[in-house]
C-alpha cells in the first residue's frame, strides 16, 4: 500500500527535516564566537553538499581568499577537512570531510551522513561534476543569505536539499534526480537546476521530460534555471520554444504516447523560470 502513494506524499514528509536544518550565516559582535560559527557552517556546509572551495568560503563569510585560506587550512589542522589539488577548481583546490568532520557534521545537522573510507581523499571527489557541485552550492547558499537593499535578511528560500541528500531521499528509478529543492517563504517548493554548459536540442527535450515528470509528481511546483552566461538562458529558450510545438507530436516507440501532453507543455511554460539574477555573480567567482 505505501508503494502506491503518490510520490509528492512520500517525498515531502522526508525532506521537510532537511528544509528546517538552520543554515544561514551572521557574524557575531565577538570574534571568537564569530570563528566558532565559522567552523560549524563550513563543516555544514560540506557536510551536506559534500566539497567546498575558498572562492565560495570567502563569499559566504565576507572576507578575502587568504583568511579563507587561512580559515580552511585551520580545519585541516583539526583534522576535520581535507585539501585536494585539483585543477578543476576555481581556487586550484577543494576540501572535502574527514572521518572526524563527517562525524562532527552528523552532531551538528542531526543526520547521519555516508563516508567513503578510502585513504585517498581524491576519491571523494568527483571531478567531473566539482564545477557543478560548486556552483550550485553557492546558488543555493546565495539564496539563503539574500538580502534587501537596506542590508537586512530577506532570504530567497527558507530551507534546501542537495542532490547528494535527494538521491539518499528517493531511490526508486520513477524519479530523477535534481540538483537541488529550495522551500520557497510561502512554502513553494522549486527544483534549482544549474545550467552551465551548451547542450544541444536531443539533451534539451530529455530534460524537458525530466521536468514534467518531476512536476507531474508533485516534488516541485517550479524549476528555476541559473547559470553564468545570458548566452546559455537564449539558447535554452530558443530550444524550448520549438520543443514546446514538436515533442506533443512525437511518440515514445515503448508507451506509444506523446513525448510531451499539452497540458505538460503548458505547465512547463508556467513553471520554469529563468534566474538572471545571479550570472555576473558566478562569472565572477568562477569563471575570472
Amino acid at each position: 500500500m505505501q508503494n502506491s502513494l503518490p510520490v509528492k506524499t512520500k517525498i515531502l514528509p522526508l525532506c521537510q527535516r532537511y528544509f528546517d536544518m538552520p543554515m544561514q550565516y551572521s557574524a557575531d559582535a565577538s570574534n571568537k564566537k564569530t570563528g566558532v560559527q565559522r567552523v560549524e557552517t563550513t563543516v555544514k556546509y560540506i557536510g551536506r553538499f559534500g566539497v567546498t572551495c575558498p572562492s565560495s568560503i570567502g563569499w559566504l563569510y565576507g572576507i578575502r581568499r587568504p583568511l579563507a585560506l587561512e580559515h580552511l587550512n585551520k580545519l585541516v589542522k583539526l583534522g576535520l577537512v581535507s585539501c585536494v589539488q585539483t585543477h578543476r577548481s576555481p581556487d586550484g583546490r577543494a576540501y572535502v570531510l574527514t572521518h572526524s568532520g563527517t562525524k562532527y557534521a552528523e552532531d551538528l545537522l542531526g543526520q547521519q551522513l555516508y563516508f567513503r573510507s578510502q585513504g585517498n581523499p581524491e576519491l571523494l571527489l568527483n571531478q567531473n561534476t566539482l564545477m557543478h557541485d560548486l556552483i550550485c552550492q553557492f546558488v543555493i547558499a546565495r539564496g539563503i543569505q539574500n538580502k534587501n537593499s537596506d542590508d537586512y535578511p530577506a532570504p530567497l528560500w527558507k530551507g534546501f536539499v542537495t542532490e547528494r541528500e535527494f538521491k539518499r531521499i528517493y531511490t526508486d528509478n520513477d524519479v530523477r534526480n535534481v540538483d537541488g529543492l529550495v522551500m520557497e517563504p510561502d512554502g513553494v517548493v522549486s527544483s534549482v537546476e544549474i545550467e552551465h554548459s551548451f547542450k544541444n536540442k536531443v539533451a534539451r527535450a530529455s530534460i524537458l521530460q525530466k521536468y514534467a515528470q518531476g512536476l507531474n509528481q508533485g516534488i516541485y511546483q517550479k524549476v528555476f534555471l541559473f547559470s553564468q552566461d545570458q548566452r546559455i538562458f537564449d539558447d535554452i529558450k530558443r530550444f524550448h520554444e520549438q520543443l514546446f510545438t514538436e515533442l506533443p507530436n512525437r511518440y515514445d516507440k515503448t508507451t506509444r504516447k506523446p513525448m510531451l501532453s499539452q497540458a505538460d507543455v503548458e505547465r512547463l511554460q508556467t513553471a520554469i523560470v529563468y534566474r538572471t539574477k545571479f550570472c555576473d555573480e558566478i562569472t565572477n567567482m568562477f569563471y575570472r
